[in-house]
């Protein structure tokens, strides 16, 4: 069964591919480098020609949702995908493996940010010899910071997640006993 790591793969696949121009122009807008940073596209079509199985799969997992869309044979299920047609951002644990997805559905009248759970941190756990800590609003900003590479050697950055501190954040704070500083950055 596919794990967050392999579906995360696939989109970043998924950007590279030629037929992705309207998620890298979007990105080209926002500033932001699919070359220099982990950011996948998901079409929303992950879950198509596989199994049962996966499909349940992707289900338990939150990928995919049953919808009550009308389908051409009534034998088939109707499936909303999670970030359907968005760029996605992986999400890591401590020990460094993705466990969620931050997706932004760019195509909609107003972009819609959502996560898959609250799990992980966005770009990942700090180094633990982190002396200043740049704490921002969301995974677009915190890569635009990564992107910048206005950071130096002992500085980290994190993403709240919709805005809040979450348990996995002030986990991250406490281990870092090197830490002088936590910047806040608003936008």
């Amino acid at each position: 069964m596919k794990n967050l790591n392999e579906i995360f793969q696939s989109f970043e696949a998924g950007m590279r591919s030629p037929k992705a121009v309207k998620p890298k122009a979007y990105l080209q807008n926002i500033g932001l480098d699919y070359n220099t940073l982990r950011i996948g596209f998901n079409s929303g079509q992950f879950h198509h020609r596989v199994s049962q199985e996966l499909k349940d799969h992707y289900e338990s997992m939150g990928l995919l949702a049953k919808s009550n869309a009308a389908v051409r044979d009534d034998s088939m299920t109707a499936y909303t995908a999670f970030g359907r047609y968005s760029i996605t951002f992986p999400l890591l644990d401590v020990s460094g493996k993705i466990v969620n997805l931050f997706a932004v559905r760019f195509e909609m009248a107003s972009p819609i940010e959502q996560y898959l759970n609250e799990e992980g941190l966005y770009p990942s756990y700090p180094h633990d010899n982190t002396r200043r800590l740049f704490i921002v609003s969301n995974a677009l900003d915190a890569a635009s910071l990564l992107q910048s590479r206005a950071m130096e050697n002992r500085e980290a950055v994190l993403a709240l997640h919709e805005g809040r501190l979450l348990p996995q954040h002030l986990e991250a704070i406490r281990s870092l006993h090197e830490l002088e500083e936590i910047i806040i950055i608003k936008n």
